[in-house]
Parts: C-alpha cells; structure tokens; sequence
C-alpha cells in the first residue's frame, strides 16, 4: 500500500499544472480492459494526448499501478511492478529499489538485469559503495550474461565516485574495449583519465583525455577533456595535432555531423600543408559539403582536386564534380569535363558514371539523341554488366518516351537478354509490355502475364495488376508449412537468451531483448536448415529489425519477388505491424496506418538507431529540422535525441507525413516522393511532368534514389495491404487505397 500511494503521488506531480492553449482535454488515465494483460499492454502503449515526456510517464505508471490494484499477485501484475522499478531508476531511485528487489524473486530468469537495475538505482540514489559492491558479483551469479560490457561501465563508475580508482580503471577500460559506442563511453574515459592523473600517470591521462576528444566529440565529455589538456598548459590552450583532427573529423563525418565535420577537416587542412592524408580530407570535406547541399562550395574542391594530376582522390573527385554540376545546372561545364581534365586515369566504371551524369543533363535538357548517345558509350565500354544494363534501359527509357515503342521493346528486349536480373528485368519488361500496348500489339497481354508469373511478388507486378487482371498465386508457393524440425525448433526455443529476449519483449524493453536477439543471431544463423525458424523467432522475440533485415538478406527472392517458395512464417517477419497500433494512436483517421509502417520499413528497417549519411534519424528516418518544424507547427518542440525514441520519432513522422499529403492534395506518389526529395524538388517535378500518368511520373523522377525509394515504398504498402487482408481498392497508383 505504500508503494501505490507513493507512486500515486510521483504520477500527479509529473502531471502539468494546465494544458497549452487550443490542446485536447487529456484522454482519462485508466483505459479501459478487461484482463490482466490487456491492462499491462494498454500501460505501455503510447498515449497520443500527452505532450510531454514526464507527462506519459505519469499516466504511464498510474496505469501500471492501477492494474497491480485491480490484478493483485497476477503475472502481469508482478511485470507492472518490474516495469515501475525500471521506469523509477532515473527519477525516484529510492522507491524503485523496493519494486527491483521484489522482481528478484518473481524473475529469476532476468537475474543479471534486475541484479544490473538494482545496482544502478544504488548508484542514483547515493549507495554507491553498495551498488559498486554489487555490481562487480552479477558476472559471476550469471556466468552467461551479455551484460558484461554495461555491467563495467557502471561498476567503474561506482568505484569512481567512492574514491577506489584502483577498482574503477580495469572495469572502465574493459567497458570502453568491449563497447566502445556505448552511449557511457566518453563519460567512462573521463573517469578513466582522472583515474590515471590521481596515480600519477599523467602521459596516459593525457592520451586518454585525446581519445575523448578525438573519437567522442559531439559529447559533453569532449569539451570537458579540452578543458583539462589546456589546465595542464598553465592556461595556454591545448592545440590538436593535424593527425588527431583528422581522427576527429572522421568521427564527426560517421555520425553524419557533417556541419561539424567540414569544420574539423578545413582546421585540419589549415594546420597540415604537407600532410599525407590532405588531398584525402580535401575529397572528404567536399563530399561533406554535397551532403549539405552546397554545392557551389563542394565544386571548387572537386575542381581543384581532378586538377592536380592522376589519383585516386582526383578521380573520384571527377565524379563527384560532375554531379555538383548537374545539381547546380552548369551543363557546359559538365558536358566538357573530360576535355578540362585530360591528365585524370578514369576507371571505365568511373567513366560510365560521368556519362551517365552528362546523359542526364542532355534529357533534361529534351537533347534526347544526345542523351542516347553518351549511354551507347557505356554500351561499348566494355563488359561490365551492370552498367550496360543501367544504360540500355536509360535508352529505352527515352525511347519509350518520346514515343519510338517499337525501338522501346527492341532496345528493352535485348537489356532482358543481357542476363537473368530479377532486380531489372521486371522493369524492363513492364515497360516492354506498356510500349507493346501503345502499339496495340497483342503480344503485350503475354508480356504482363509472363512479368506476374515470374516476378509476382515486385512493384512492376502490382503496376501491372493495376492495368489488367493478373491472378495472384498463392504467398507460400508450395512452401511446407512447418518450420525447420524439432531439434533445431527446441534449441532455440530452450535458449536462456531466447527466453530472456521473449520476456524481456514483453516487458516493453526493445533495447534489452535486442541485446539477447544479437547473440542468438551470432550463433544460430550460420545453419540454414534452422534459419527460418531462427528469423521468426527473433522477430516474436522483439528483435524486429533483426528479422526483417535476415529475411531480406536471405529470402528476398521469395518474399519480394516470387522466384521461390516462402514459408507463411516469413511474412510477417518482412512486413512487421508492430508499430500500427502506435501509428493509429498518433494520426489522424486521414493517414492509412499501412502507408507509414511501409516508410518506416523502408526508411530505417524497424531500426530504432538508425543514421543515415546525411543525418536523418530513427524509425521513420526524421532530419532533425525537419521534425522541430512539424514540432513548432503542432505547438512543441523537439531534439535530435529524442528522435531515437521510437514513439517520438513516429508522432513527428506521421504528422509530417500528413502534411505532405495535404500540401499535393493527397498524390500518394508525389508526398513519398517529397518525404525523400523534400517538397521544393518535388513541386518542380510537378510542373515539368505532372501530366504523365502516374507510373511514367515515378519512371521520370529524376534523383536515383529518390525514384528507387518511392518505387520500393509504394511496393512495401501494398502488400502490406494484401498480407493484412486489406487489398488496395483503388487501381490508380497515386491514390492511397
């Protein structure tokens, strides 16, 4: 009784005082259910109406507590206490405590990690010798756990902060070796390089406070190792070397600071005139500076750089330079590239894709014989498959558009001839199927019945069923029903990582279970026979992104193009619904829940920590501007951490999902197109060939990636669709269904 009206007090006092202005009244915090686990689900489901992170916090532990009122001494009741204890740690450590060490008896199974919650709520609430203490004994209670590498990091630190840096440096150090983008990384190598000055190690405290700096500088413990190099200079300030800002300008460019990077690397090339690695970092920062679009910057450096004589760097520049020209509309200069640069040694790989870069600036230019012709180089430059086929569809691509249909099946034809390419040939031969049916040749209905008999399963296929009725066959193919046998299927269901990965799941700890889903990925994926099994068993186990990207490693021919038989079980793990609930509880009824689950499969693979190049982050793959926008537009406001939270990054992505569809009046074609592209490029598009139907509009995209991302897009929502009993009622491809 104690602990509910402690909680209840916790859960009003994180509870704002009022609601902004224009806010819905708050949805009542006991949500109706009529059983144990519907209740303890419903807890853990997100709550649209709440603004604030402490705010469903609140509501989130008054419906936990109220259903271990309503659902005493129950399974789920015991897992609702567990949740609160983990849910306390940060904020009332105090009260956790006594929910952690009840869930000792009731978990023995999560001994490691309540023993590791435990230890920490000791080190939040100032038992520190305690938790230290602790801490260090959970290897050896749980011989077998995967904890090892958190465990140090907090062991460390509680030795730390009683003064025992002869305890803390081992398992500091060991934390950092064994996981090293660990998020306590950089705090541990702080405590680390205190350690080290206290024993009178100062060199390797230096050389500990540079890791900091070097490898970890967007953190907090970055600026706070510079601080202290320059302490140890009586006041002067400390001065990299030109080798550790270029370390440190790597480490900005992989994760995608890419503002940051150019920064380090313009300081590293200020500071090292005769360094080895300078022309390299010259490529690095102007291809940093393309990533952010500012190409106008970036060509000067590709300019110089393909200047300077025969290289790698000065090749590759070659290549980046013709794109900055075709971005920046400088077609001159593109098409007399080759001619500025004579001393370049281009690849012929490095060659076809200046040529296919010139091609393009001819098509946009309506120069379509030019065009053809810089891809009939490509034809001739040899043997390399796949850029022959890249430009003989790019030949008939233009062929097919400026009405030539019959030189569009000849040329399609013969791309199809080159080899069997089920990534291609299923464009080529729809399209060799739509010129055939412009020429009202009856051999163009053969065509769409042979693309859908062979390659059922792709984004051609489902053009194709909008234009004609095809039959589709059945998803399993004649796939045996049952899994891999009993062996293989009760070694894993026996696992003690799997079982923990299970529990662990339903406990609402994705990161957790995601922990033990790795190492049983490590070791059962290697055996075949068992890898269907082992696929749906991580993804039931919550390791979601796991799942789906093994099943498209391995199964893609049957799962996304129809060229084998599929196991039923595979399909769910490739197309996960997880997040529908919570994709439905963060829109509006405007948004089918199945078009977002298609982004996010799409975007990110149901990869919560996800990062692309360019900085874009989370399920659904949010810029950081991007979402503070769509936050300030909806009354709030967002940091770029907080997009790893997958609630989060759903309720901004959905939301700018929405808007997209409002502003091309619900074109489903045109808003993927733009949640890649943006809607500045998108609108242009549009006003060059809006006119086209919609499967020519996608044909005609002009960025690679953008038209390969809302080709796969719409193909993941459409069967996202039909798996979900739900077929697309609507033929017309720019309508959502």
């Amino acid at each position: 009784m104690r602990i509910a009206c402690l909680l209840f007090v916790l859960a009003l006092s994180f509870v704002p005082v009022s609601a902004e202005e224009g806010t819905q009244p708050p949805a009542p915090i006991d949500a109706s259910c009529e059983t144990a686990e519907q209740c303890f689900r419903n807890a853990l489901a997100p709550d649209a109406t709440a603004g604030s992170a402490d705010e469903r916090l609140a509501r989130k532990l008054e419906r936990l507590r109220r259903l271990t009122e309503r659902h005493a001494g129950s399974l789920w009741a015991r897992r609702a206490n567990l949740v609160m204890g983990v849910l306390l740690i940060e904020r009332q450590p105090a009260e956790a405590l006594l929910f952690l060490r009840a869930a000792q008896r009731d978990f023995p199974l999560l001994e490691d990690y309540v023993r590791l919650w435990i230890g920490e709520a000791l080190l939040k609430s100032g038992d520190v010798f305690a938790s230290a203490s602790l801490l260090d004994i959970i290897p050896n209670i749980v011989p077998d756990t995967l904890l090892g590498s958190r465990i140090a990091y907090r062991a460390g630190e509680a030795w730390f902060r009683v003064g025992q840096c002869g305890y803390a440096m081992e398992p500091l150090s060991r934390g950092v070796a064994q996981e090293p983008q660990d998020a306590a990384a950089s705090r541990a190598l702080l405590m680390l390089a205190e350690c080290q000055a206290q024993d009178n190690r100062s060199p390797d405290s230096a050389v500990t406070l540079r890791q900091i700096w070097m490898r970890y500088p967007q953190t907090p413990e970055a600026g706070e190792a510079e601080k202290r190099l320059s302490q140890r200079l009586n006041g002067q300030t400390w001065k990299p070397t030109a080798d550790e800002r270029y370390v440190r300008a790597s480490a900005f460019a992989a994760a995608a600071f890419n503002e940051e990077a150019v920064d380090e690397l313009r300081a590293f090339l200020a500071s090292a005139s005769g360094h080895p690695k300078r022309e390299e970092a010259k490529l690095r920062l102007a291809m940093a500076l393309a990533r952010l679009k500012r190409y106008d910057q970036a060509k000067l450096i590709f300019h110089e750089l393909a200047s300077s004589g025969p290289s790698t760097e000065a090749n590759e520049a070659a290549v980046w330079l013709a794109r900055s020209y075709l971005r920046l509309g400088e077609g001159d200069r593109l098409v007399s590239l080759r001619q500025v640069y004579p001393k370049l040694t281009l690849t012929p790989e490095q060659q076809a894709l200046i040529l296919i870069v010139q091609g393009t600036w001819f098509d946009d230019q309506n120069q379509s014989d030019q065009a053809i012709a810089q891809y009939r180089q490509i034809v001739q430059l040899g043997d390399r498959t796949e850029q022959r086929a890249e430009a003989l569809w790019r030949i008939g691509w233009i062929q097919y558009r400026t009405g030539q249909y019959s030189e569009t099946a000849r040329t399609l034809q013969d791309l199809v001839a080159i080899r069997e390419d089920p990534a291609n040939n299923p464009q080529a031969l729809y399209w060799t199927a739509r010129a055939q049916e412009r020429l009202q040749d009856a051999k163009a209905a053969e065509g769409y019945q042979a693309l859908c008999r062979k390659y059922a399963w792709t984004y051609y296929c489902q053009l194709t069923r909008t234009r004609v009725d095809v039959p589709l066959p059945d998803p399993a193919g004649g796939a045996p029903d049952s899994e891999p046998g009993e062996d293989s299927r009760s070694g894993i269901a026996q696992d003690v990582h799997y079982r923990r990965a299970v529990e662990l799941r339903t406990l609402g700890l994705e990161q957790e279970a995601g922990r033990e889903v790795a190492w049983l990925l490590d070791r059962y994926a290697r055996n075949r026979a068992a890898l269907v099994e082992l696929i749906t068993r991580v993804s039931e186990a919550g390791g979601y992104h796991q799942g789906l990207r093994l099943a498209r490693l391995h199964f893609r021919d049957g799962l996304e193009r129809g060229l084998e038989p599929v196991q039923p079980s595979l399909w769910s793990v490739a197309y996960p619904t997880v997040y529908l609930p919570t994709i439905r509880a963060l829109s509006s009824a405007r948004l089918d829940p199945y078009l977002a689950a298609a982004i996010i499969r799409e975007e990110s693979q149901y990869d919560a920590r996800a990062v692309s190049r360019v900085g874009a982050i989370g399920l659904m793959q949010l810029m950081p501007s991007t979402a503070q926008a769509v936050a300030q537009r909806n009354g709030g406001t967002v940091a770029r951490d907080d997009l790893f939270d997958q609630e989060t990054n759903i309720r901004y992505g959905v939301r700018y999902l929405e808007q997209l569809l409002g502003q091309f009046n619900g074109n489903l074609v045109h808003a993927v197109a733009a949640y890649n592209a943006g809607p500045p490029v998108v609108t242009s598009w549009i006003q060059k060939f809006g006119d086209r139907e919609p499967d020519e509009f996608v044909e005609s995209i002009p960025y690679q990636e953008t038209r390969q991302y809302v080709r796969r897009v719409l193909r993941s929502y459409r069967e996202y669709r039909r798996l979900g009993g739900e077929a697309c009622a609507v033929r017309s491809l720019d309508k959502t269904c």
